[in-house]
């Protein structure tokens, strides 16, 4: 019960139902689960851990803000993070994740018809977890996955704030040069090509942030 109950309260604060600096109350959160206040005492606890919520003294648990700065930070990391996972991804990459890839470009493609920005969230995420899975090392998995959380939210916000059709293109061109290089055996690094998308992926926030690439 109390995986679910993480589960459930963690995906709210990434899809922003719960918002930054919002307050979350340990009563009504056991009322609303139907659990005691121990479990979600623990549940806020790993979510502080993860950063994703803060301890105000007398008042509770706050969901943490977006800081821009350290949003920019993390990015930096991740670049490098999922660069080597992508090349260990490369040597162990098989039929079956390019057939996953191609039915990840597909679906995505059906959004262009519809705005549904948690599906476009989805399709992101399938798309990391056929990496994870071609790479085989799951320590590495939870690194990235600690570090895509902690520059989600950012980019969740955008979505409701940008053109729909941009970003969904956005992520199909990205699909679409993953499978190119799958059947084509391009002489560039997987890690390289995966590098490449993120820093185009992060030159987007800043400018629809502060309105440069610099």
């Amino acid at each position: 019960m109390e995986k679910t109950v993480y589960q459930t309260i963690r995906e709210r604060i990434l899809y922003l139902e719960y918002k930054p600096g919002q307050i979350l109350n340990e009563k009504v959160l056991a009322k609303e689960f139907g659990v005691s206040r121990s479990p979600i005492k623990d549940v806020l606890n790993r979510l502080k851990w993860e950063e994703f919520v803060r301890v105000i003294p007398r008042t509770g648990s706050m969901v943490t803000e977006i800081e821009f700065s350290r949003v920019m930070n993390v990015y930096q990391v991740r670049f490098e993070i999922e660069s080597f996972e992508a090349n260990l991804a490369e040597i162990q990459f098989s039929s079956k994740h390019n057939t996953e890839l191609k039915l990840l470009y597909d679906e995505c493609k059906t959004l262009l018809k519809k705005e549904d920005p948690k599906s476009l969230a989805r399709i992101d995420a399938s798309l990391r977890g056929i990496i994870h899975d071609a790479a085989g090392n799951p320590v590495l998995a939870d690194v990235s996955e600690r570090l895509y959380s902690q520059t989600f939210r950012l980019w969740y916000s955008v979505l409701g704030k940008s053109d729909w059709q941009e970003e969904v293109t956005a992520v199909l061109n990205e699909l679409e040069k993953l499978l190119e290089y799958f059947s084509s055996g391009n002489s560039i690094e997987f890690g390289t090509i995966r590098k490449t998308q993120l820093v185009k992926h992060l030159e987007r926030l800043r400018y629809k942030f502060l309105g440069t690439i610099e």
